[in-house]
């Protein structure tokens, strides 16, 4: 893939913070815990099988070049931005590397899509708003690409969303640019009148929310339900759900917040031991959710405990056991073990002789990406999402062609996701996963499935 140099670089004036390790969680956001760490020792399932269309040949027709950023005769480029050198503490960097490395690979054995290149034009946002911001205004101010890409972070993407949908900010949405496949699970993206040109891809949280209750209300029936959630918009989105899904308001008996600044959460716990919630739902990243289920257990109130895809469990069996060698993880998932969960990738460890896997890491090796991990299965498919949509658009190769073709997608299957799950858009709905797989986590740290994908659509 070729280099690509845009006209000039971002003047960015923050500290420098080291890049985290995987295991180093306690400032990491929702998505990325669940991204490095949630499906890498779960899930199970076969080699996925694609529906009605599915991750496969790319090569379109070649068509005119129409006189729009980012197109040429021989090229496609789209933006994105991310936390590239690890400034703002995450491994977002990782997420951009497997992509471009999957682009590679469809330029080179695909041929393309529409007969050009696709090509990734990465910024560094340091994962903060002002810098995303204004390396957003850089890519397409300058129109240097047809679309951004796989924005990451809620409150860092909040303000990047507004100037895509309303470039120049005179209130008519009709020359938006293309804002596809979100790594967000804010259930506030799905509103197509304040962002017609957003979409998410990873699952919503208010639908991961739903799906569980879902499966709560029929395996436990008439047990009393409590939640403890981040009060932010992540934990929020968690909270509304719950309490349209409980299927008796009367049993959800506790609902409590914590801040992320707090050193623990001994308060809320002995209070929800309190109210007598046999049910304890955590809408928590995984240090707070690790904080919550070990102080249960020493006061001797063990739940049944229920968390949020964003909990991944390795992560917090790292956090209970103290760190990750063998004797500490074992330590996390026997604490664990019994915890109900949901998931919606196959897994880079428990999956590693699926045949989709192993031609995922094929792929990473041959076109100098990343090791494998649940980041590069995430990117890879999220870049055959991009790669589906683009070839759909190949007799239109405008922002609004691209809007449109994805607005159209409806049965796809990215080879990397669980069975049973596929990807259904549409003009009014912009949530792009709309089933979760719930499991149980097992005592060796697998991931149990517990009977078929829960669907959250028409929600």
């Amino acid at each position: 893939m070729r280099a690509v140099r845009v006209p000039t670089r971002l003047d960015t004036t923050r500290s420098r913070r080291p890049l985290i390790v995987a295991c180093s969680l306690m400032s990491v956001s929702p998505l990325i815990l669940v991204l490095l760490l949630a499906s890498s020792c779960g899930g199970g399932g076969g080699a996925s099988s694609n529906s009605s269309r599915s991750a496969g040949g790319t090569q379109g027709s070649p068509t005119a070049t129409p006189s729009v950023p980012g197109v040429s005769d021989i090229e496609i480029k789209v933006g994105m931005t991310s936390d590239l050198a690890g400034m703002g503490g995450t491994p977002y960097g990782f997420v951009t590397k497997a992509l471009q490395s999957y682009f590679a690979k469809v330029d080179r054995e695909d041929g393309g899509v529409c007969g050009r290149s696709l090509t990734l034009v990465p910024q560094d946002d340091q994962y903060s708003p002002d810098v995303a911001l204004r390396a957003t205004k850089l890519l397409v101010d300058s129109g240097l690409v047809l679309a951004m890409i796989g924005g990451i972070g809620t409150e860092v993407h909040q303000p990047v969303a507004d100037y895509l949908n309303d470039p120049n900010g005179d209130g008519n949405k009709d020359d938006g640019v293309p804002d596809l496949y979100l790594s967000t699970g804010y259930s506030g993206w799905n509103d197509a009148g304040r962002y017609p040109w957003s979409i998410v891809y990873i699952p919503d949280y208010a639908g991961d929310a739903k799906a569980l209750i879902q499966y709560v209300n029929g395996r436990f029936p008439g047990k009393r339900v409590g939640l403890l959630y981040e009060n932010s918009l992540f934990g929020q989105d968690y909270l509304h759900a719950v309490e349209a899904s409980v299927k008796d308001r009367s049993l959800l008996v506790a609902e409590l917040p914590y801040e992320t600044s707090a050193p623990d959460l001994n308060s809320q716990v002995q209070s929800l031991k309190d109210s007598g919630a046999e049910i304890l739902f955590l809408a928590a990243t995984p240090p707070f959710a690790a904080k919550a289920i070990a102080y249960a257990h020493s006061q001797g109130y063990r739940p049944q405990f229920v968390q949020s895809y964003v909990d991944s469990h390795t992560a917090v069996a790292i956090q209970i056991g103290g760190g990750s060698n063998a004797d500490q993880l074992a330590k996390g998932f026997q604490e664990l073990s019994g915890t109900i969960s949901s998931s919606y990738l196959l897994s880079a460890v428990q999956d590693a002789e699926e045949p989709t896997i192993i031609e995922h890491e094929r792929i990473m090796e041959t076109y100098a990406g990343p090791p494998v991990s649940t980041l590069t299965v995430y990117a890879q498919s999220l870049g055959e999402l991009v790669v589906e949509t683009v070839k759909r658009a190949c007799d239109n190769l405008t922002r609004r062609g691209i809007l449109d073709a994805a607005n159209s997608i409806r049965g796809f299957r990215s080879d990397l996701l669980l069975p049973g799950i596929e990807i259904n858009l549409s003009n009014t709905d912009h949530l792009a996963i709309q089933a979760m797989q719930p499991v149980e986590i097992q005592s060796d740290g697998t991931l149990k499935k517990l009977g078929d994908p829960i669907s959250t659509e028409n929600r």
